[in-house]
Parts: C-alpha cells; sequence; structure tokens
C-alpha cells in the first residue's frame, strides 16, 4: 500500500469545514481551517470519485463510484457507494472484494501485507494538523513514513481546457463538454508528500512483467528508454532478491524486483527524501483529486445531474 501512488485502497483527503482561505507568499493557492491543516481532533476524512463502465441492457454506460474514509487512531473506516449506475450496487459489483498484497522489500527487509488497511499491518500517529506518521509492520520488520499535506483551495475552479499548461484540475475534466460548473466556497482537495525514513521497494502482487531475469528486464529498458545512474542491489530478508533500479530521462527513477521468478516493477523509496510532485497551480497544471466534504457534495450533486 503505497499512499500517494496506489490510491485505490488508501487515498488520503480530508473532510473539514473552512474557516479562511488565500494564497501564500509564492502565489500558491492554499486553504487553511483554523488549525493551519486538514486533521482534526485526531481524524482525517476524505472523498475520491471513480468512473466506472457499467452494463446495462447489454449496453456499456458511463457509471460514477464514490469512496468516502474516515481515518482516526481506531482504523480506517471505508464507505463504497454507487452515485450513478444501473442498480445501488453496481459500482460495488464492478470493485469486487479481491485484495492483493503489497510488498516492501529492502537490505535484509521483506513485508507481506494486505494492500486494504488493517490495523494489525497498518498504524497511523498524527503529528499535527497537515502531517501524520505511517508504520507498515508484520512481525519483527517494519518501514515507517512521514506524509505532509498540502492543501488547495478549489473555490471558482472549473473546468480545465485541454491545453492547460496551469491550474487546478479535477474530476471535473471528465465531463460533458457542454457543462461546466465550478467549485463552490469551503472546496478543497489535497495533495500528500511522502517521505520515506528508509531505503525501501514496493511493488504489487498483481503488477508483475513476467518471467526474466533482473538483467534481461535491464537490457529491455535499454532497448526503449534512457537508463542512467543505473543500480543493481539485492534485498530481502537474507538478501536473496535481486533489484535495480536507474534514472530515465525525466528524472524520474525507475525500478524492479525479481520475485518467485517474476519481476515486478517497483517503487523506490529513499530514505529522507520527499516525493516530488508539483503543487502550485500557478506554475504548472496541478492534478487533485482528494476531496472535502464541500467539494466532494458538490461533486456528486454534478454527476447525479449529468450523467
Amino acid at each position: 500500500m503505497q499512499i500517494n501512488k496506489l490510491y485505490t485502497g488508501f487515498a488520503l483527503a480530508s473532510a473539514l469545514v473552512l474557516t479562511g482561505c488565500g494564497r501564500d507568499s509564492d502565489g500558491q493557492y492554499v486553504a487553511s481551517n483554523g488549525d493551519g491543516g486538514p486533521i482534526v481532533n485526531s481524524e482525517l476524512s476524505y472523498t475520491e470519485f471513480d468512473p466506472f463502465t457499467d452494463i446495462s441492457n447489454n449496453q456499456y454506460k458511463d457509471g460514477w463510484g464514490k469512496l468516502a474514509y474516515r481515518l482516526s487512531n481506531s482504523g480506517l473506516m471505508q464507505t463504497i457507494s454507487t452515485i450513478v449506475g444501473s442498480s445501488p450496487t453496481a459500482y460495488q459489483d464492478s470493485v469486487g472484494d479481491v485484495s492483493e498484497l503489497e510488498f516492501y522489500a529492502g537490505q535484509n527487509l521483506f513485508i507481506a501485507v494486505p494492500e486494504d488497511f488493517d490495523s494489525q499491518f497498518y498504524n497511523i500517529s498524527f503529528v499535527d494538523s497537515d502531517t501524520f506518521k505511517l508504520n507498515i509492520r508484520s512481525g519483527n520488520a517494519s518501514v515507517n513514513s512521514t506524509y505532509d499535506i498540502v492543501t488547495l483551495d478549489l473555490e471558482g475552479v472549473g473546468k480545465q481546457p485541454s491545453n492547460a499548461k496551469t491550474g487546478i484540475d479535477t474530476e471535473l475534466s471528465s465531463f460533458p463538454s457542454s457543462v461546466n460548473p465550478v467549485f463552490p466556497s469551503g472546496s478543497q482537495c489535497y495533495i500528500f508528500l511522502e517521505t520515506p525514513n528508509q531505503n525501501f521497494y514496493t511493488f504489487s502482487e498483481d503488477e508483475d512483467e513476467g518471467s526474466m531475469t533482473i538483467d534481461e528486464w535491464i537490457a529491455n529498458e535499454k532497448t526503449y528508454n534512457t537508463v542512467a545512474n543505473l543500480v543493481k542491489e539485492n534485498i530481502g530478508i537474507d538478501n536473496e532478491l535481486p533489484a535495480a533500479r536507474y534514472t530515465d530521462e525525466d528524472g524520474e527513477i525507475v525500478a524492479a524486483v525479481r520475485y518467485n521468478g517474476l519481476i515486478y516493477d517497483a517503487f523506490y523509496n529513499q530514505s529522507g527524501v520527499q516525493e516530488s510532485f508539483n503543487t502550485n497551480p500557478d506554475i504548472e497544471e496541478v492534478y487533485c483529486s482528494l476531496y472535502n466534504d464541500v467539494a466532494a457534495n458538490f461533486l456528486e450533486t454534478q454527476i447525479k445531474a449529468n450523467y
């Protein structure tokens, strides 16, 4: 479960009542609730939306699902619902109940845990109103990360033009071309910036690339991509798992791990290095899809009216 990369199981955002907002000294659209962030009384709520293809009368139609969460010291509460679909449970039926495993591997480290939040494996501790720590553990092994939350003000934000270079892109971009509502006052969305406390690779059970060696994977990557700063190493409990990572032409780290004879696409998490995401819509277009209550209620109303 990789919070800022695999939103399906654990996409954190916040549901709060806005009491003040504005732009910071850098021009960034930053909103604040009095305490400075979306964590209120040791609780963090969030909502995201998921368009899906529904089948009704043997025809494919657009559908929408909603995933609402509340995270507290007691754990994670999840509510999945259908906003638009062929039945009240159409989205739930499309998602299913299959839970894949997430793997975390480093030097003398290997953890396999279900991607769905389970307090047996995942522990949250709130630091302040916009910071929390995540500990993922299995047996005596654990990995730790710190997450800082950036809050963006959505008031007046509408659908982005297809050629937009700046601004905030939201679920409104999926709406019909003839529809262009704008978010009301109090609407917010959130971006999470992870800082791992140690080096480790993360990969998912359902993301294997087939049977090959690490050297074969590297040769294949060199055929199609720019491979710079190549690192090969062994990781796992007894350092028995071959792994590799490199920097591509865009400056992004591309990684893979060989596990049980298969190659898995992986994320490489570097100790003390915060994830690099643009969070300033005045400089570059920012995609933001984790909503507070005001923004979520607005989007749900618009979805029902236009689909």
